[in-house]
């Protein structure tokens, strides 16, 4: 269809335009390769290219488009299948294989650049081709690390595979879900396709493996079908779906294989490639038009709309056709499109949404009746955007984590308790200048000073009689050594004194002092007594 339109031109314009047949293209290092019915029909020289990791065919504008990696950068270029011309889209950093979808829908570029997929608009009325917004960010790590992209151009989802999930987000960045999340070593390409309604995706269970295998499944990611074994390989990659056939790229036998869609087929090796191989990279695209995309589907308004736009003239098409994402389009004075945007949407074309990275570890957002954003936090996390943990500073001495009632515990360091761990075990332990420290039992003990034993020093090492000899008057006590008279019982207050508990037949601050009067002589009688070698001693004492 597109060469007959082309041949016009060609007679029109003098055969300024070169056309050829081809159902398979191959990215390689520096070109680009393409294939009818198995047979290499052209080569086409990419010279700045150093290795193209991703091709995605627009079949509206006849064109490819490809990124090419050269670390630390990427690049994303076109190719006009008509006119042959190779056009420099977009230079970034990169620190991974980069991968690239085209949604024709749109008129919009998703590429993926380690863990962030970007939009990149390639509307011809669009001022604003590539602003660095992130579409969404994806889970990091080995494991996890996103593998490649497939865009669902009816349905207005984004698909990604990883490691550990297949998920998928709609192309405003809104109704991220994962559709399948179990752990395989890695997943390694992804397709979409109109006429089966389904996902196909190439996955390897463990590393070591001999073989991978082409899953399918549907949109929504159920009835998951385990379409074909693809054996003595480490790796296959580069799938892609035409009308008839599935494709995918051997890396051992450094090919192109050929499955047809029926799930009894066997599949057949199509060519060799005459590029290297490359395990990183999914550079395979098909000529796999509009018209047989939907053929037969309903449903799909999306697509078909442009089937009917692409039999007219380029200036008679709506600028405004699928330029605002989330909102209103209307032409501007100057002819320009521009858009009323939706409630939680903004930018140029409404591709921001407000809601976007907004809320943190895992919260929900959403807009209240003033269309401001909320969150809903995860238990752990509070605040305006769940950023405040409640374990913030709440554990004074030890580990903090969320209970099941959504409050913080705390886990005391050794020598810690308390709710909060805010109760030292050596707190006012050591009594009389004592030094307390833990011991193998992590228990308070207490290293007394000169003058003091006992398990919390409260023992006075002095033990003195209850006369002082040589002295008049009341006697001085500092622990509760023999303190407390007629078996009272001694213990000390918070300022380390001796204090006195009596029992029922005494009083007074040592319990000296008789409650039965009639039986008591005076509450203190002053004693003097003869000491051997004629010494003589007064003291205090009480009478009984």
């Amino acid at each position: 269809m597109h060469c007959a339109r082309v041949l016009v031109l060609i007679v029109l314009l003098v055969g300024l335009v070169h056309c050829f047949n081809w159902d398979i293209v191959v990215g390689g290092n520096k070109q680009l390769e393409f294939y009818h019915h198995g047979t290499l029909t052209h080569t086409e020289n990419i010279p700045s290219a150093i290795r193209i990791t991703s091709v995605t065919y627009d079949p509206v504008h006849y064109r490819l488009l490809f990124t090419d990696y050269n670390s630390p950068t990427m690049s994303i270029f076109s190719f006009d299948l008509s006119t042959r011309k190779i056009q420099l889209l977009l230079t970034a950093s990169s620190n991974y294989y980069p991968r690239a979808v085209y949604d024709p829908v749109t008129q919009a570029l998703y590429w993926k650049d380690y863990n962030r997929i970007y939009p990149m608009s390639l509307n011809p009325a669009s001022s604003k081709k590539a602003d660095g917004n992130v579409l969404v960010k994806l889970i990091t790590g080995v494991a996890n690390y996103p593998y490649d992209l497939a865009v669902d151009s009816c349905g207005g989802y984004i698909y990604w595979v990883a490691g550990k999930e297949l998920g998928r987000v709609r192309l405003d960045g809104s109704e991220r879900e994962v559709l399948i999340n179990e752990t395989v070593w890695l997943r390694l390409s992804l397709a979409i396709d109109q006429q089966t309604q389904k996902i196909y995706w190439i996955e390897k269970t463990h590393d070591g493996d001999d073989h991978c295998s082409i899953e399918s499944a549907n949109f929504n990611g159920k009835n998951r079908t385990t379409l074909y074994i693809v054996r003595n390989t480490r790796y296959a990659f580069s799938l892609a779906v035409s009308k008839d056939f599935i494709y995918w790229q051997n890396f051992e036998q450094e090919g192109i294989w050929q499955l047809p869609k029926s799930e009894t087929a066997t599949a057949i090796k199509l060519h060799s490639m005459s590029s290297s191989s490359c395990a990183n990279c999914n550079r395979v695209a098909v000529n796999y038009t509009i018209e047989e995309q939907i053929q037969g589907i309903k449903g799909c308004n999306a697509l078909q709309g442009l089937i009917s736009n692409n039999s007219k003239s380029e200036s008679t098409v709506s600028i405004c056709q699928n330029y605002c994402f989330q909102g209103e389009c209307s032409v501007s004075a100057e002819g320009r499109p521009t858009c009323s945007c939706k409630a939680g949407y903004s930018g140029e074309r409404c591709e921001v949404n407000a809601c976007y990275d907004y809320c943190l570890h895992g919260g929900v957002c959403s807009l209240n009746k003033e269309n401001k954003r909320v969150c809903q936090c995860t238990a752990g996390y509070e605040g305006e955007r769940c950023d405040v943990s409640i374990c913030n500073e709440y554990c004074l001495k030890g580990n903090c984590s969320v209970g099941a009632d959504g409050l913080p515990k705390c886990s005391c360091t050794t020598g810690y308790s308390g709710e909060r761990c805010e109760i030292n075990a050596c707190h006012k332990h050591c009594l009389n200048g004592g030094v307390c420290s833990l011991n193998e039992e992590d228990e308070p003990a207490c290293q007394c000073t000169a003058g003091y034993d006992g398990g919390r020093c409260e023992v006075s090492a002095h033990k003195d009689s209850s006369c002082d000899t040589g002295n008049s008057g009341e006697r001085t006590v500092s622990t509760c050594h023999q303190f407390c008279l007629n078996n009272g019982v001694c213990s000390l207050n918070e300022a380390s004194e001796p204090v006195c508990q009596c029992t029922a037949d005494y009083e007074g601050e040592r319990c000296e002092v008789s409650v039965n009067k009639d039986l008591c002589c005076p509450k203190v009688t002053t004693v003097t007594v003869t000491l051997s070698q004629g010494v003589q001693s007064t003291c205090a004492s009480t009478v009984v």
